[in-house]
């Protein structure tokens, strides 16, 4: 499926999930309701529901909708749908407390109805969940536990919103909504089970053995693995797989990392972490013939698709690296012969990454390669500040417009880059982005 193709049909699904029940209810349920109030408050709950459910399928690691939108696109759709939810769950619960008779006596949880109940814990939680999304960024807690808590308060936000609806009786009742309720529940249990139970058996039917681990340069390591009984999962340069490491691949902790191998040996697959955080920290300890576990690939950060380019240019900061060398491995193994460009920035000489590795693909492509140092040592020969307009004046090729861009690296950098590139003409659908410390 191509990739506008792929954004037609699940732009279709999505649109088809939102506003069904939106068209059913102006349609089916004019003679169900006593006034428009109690009609609007009806849909806007509904709304909330699908909405909810849009938000919990956005991260449930559908390869087609994570290549058709990238993961960017991906958790920001999350983000955005879990926000319009809690507006429509707030507008809703507005219009009930005017609609209904009982009015705030139904807030008093010691004396109400299991409904009002379920919809109460349900409205909590995502209140709390969303309000933890948002402040993630500014309080940097620890990984592994902020998403414990996250999953955990999703799953009640779903599970009690369903009891919600099923407990009213006026929707169930209705021969279309209970079809369709049903419908909703169904293709939740089946996208849980398949994220939480077939994902990570598959991962376990085709676990990887480290071959090495490696200390590298800027505080990162390498490993190095290959497969376990079976031929490797076949990925496409650029692309990331979630890594565990445990005794089960259905332990609960684990991390996405971007593939830096090549493509051309799929039974092979190279890791390279910066240590960032706790997990990454403790790989260094790993050792050889430790059995890890992979869910992917996943992404749609790939080179794959552009064979009429006439070359790439890859701009990386700091651990951005990583994609860029999985592509330009794999280019080199495909024997490719267009003119490249490789731009890596980092704060200090010592926190470049893998540049023998970049040092041997000099020598078996086209390759022009340009370090950014922001704190350069006195002999520093190379740039120096940030990549910015004055640098990329510098360094694009001549027929700069008829090249693809990849931008991996920190939000900021990816960001700034991107919007340099556009005012210089370059299309939009030629420059292709990841940041890292999206997920």
């Amino acid at each position: 499926m191509g990739s506008r193709t792929g954004l037609m049909v699940w732009a279709g699904l999505f649109l088809v999930a939102l506003i069904g029940p939106l068209v059913a209810s102006w349609v089916l349920l004019d003679s169900v309701f006593t006034s428009p109030a109690e009609e609007i408050a009806t849909t806007t709950g509904l709304l909330a529901l699908s909405a909810l459910l849009l938000a919990l399928v956005m991260p449930a690691r559908l390869r087609s909708l994570v290549a058709t939108l990238g993961i960017e696109k991906i958790l920001r759709g999350h983000r955005l749908l879990a926000l319009t939810a809690l507006g429509l769950v707030l507008a809703h619960v507005v219009l009930v407390l005017l609609t209904d008779p009982r009015g705030l006596t139904i807030l008093d949880l010691r004396d109400t109805t299991p409904a009002a109940w379920a919809g109460t814990l349900s409205t909590l939680a995502l209140a709390l969940g969303v309000a933890l999304g948002l402040r993630r960024r500014k309080r940097r807690p620890r990984y592994e536990g902020w998403r414990l808590v996250h999953i955990a308060l999703a799953t009640i936000v779903v599970v009690t919103g369903f009891l919600h609806v099923w407990w009213l009786d006026n929707l169930v009742n209705h021969a279309v909504f209970g079809v369709w309720l049903l419908v909703l529940a169904v293709a939740t249990l089946v996208i849980a089970s398949r994220r939480w139970v077939w994902l990570p058996w598959r991962a376990h039917r085709r676990s990887y053995v480290l071959e090495e681990v490696r200390p590298e340069a800027g505080d990162a390591v390498t490993l190095v693995m290959h497969a376990h009984g079976h031929d490797g999962r076949p990925f496409a340069a650029g692309q990331f797989a979630w890594l565990k490491i445990g005794s089960s691949s259905f332990v609960f902790e684990e991390h996405p990392f971007t593939i830096s191998s090549t493509a051309e040996q799929p039974h092979r697959k190279t890791f390279t972490i910066k240590a960032l955080g706790d997990f990454s920290e403790l790989l260094r300890g790993l050792r050889p013939g430790r059995r890890v576990f992979l869910d992917g690939p996943y992404g749609g950060f790939t080179m794959d698709g552009l064979d009429r380019s006439e070359g790439f240019v890859l701009i990386a900061g700091g651990v951005g690296i990583t994609p860029m060398l999985s592509m330009l491995r794999t280019l080199s193994d495909r024997g490719d012969r267009r003119h490249h460009h490789l731009l890596v920035g980092a704060r200090t000489v010592d926190e470049l990454m893998l540049r023998a590795e970049i040092d041997q693909l000099r020598d078996e492509l086209d390759l022009a390669v340009t370090e950014v140092i922001e704190a350069p040592p006195d002999d520093w020969p190379g740039e120096t500040g940030r990549i910015d307009n004055e640098l990329l004046e510098r360094c694009l090729p001549r027929h700069y417009r008829h090249h693809d861009y990849f931008l991996c690296g920190p939000p900021p950098m990816v960001i700034a880059v991107g919007r340099q590139l556009r005012d210089r003409g370059i299309p939009t659908r030629r420059i292709h982005t990841e940041q890292f410390d999206v997920v």
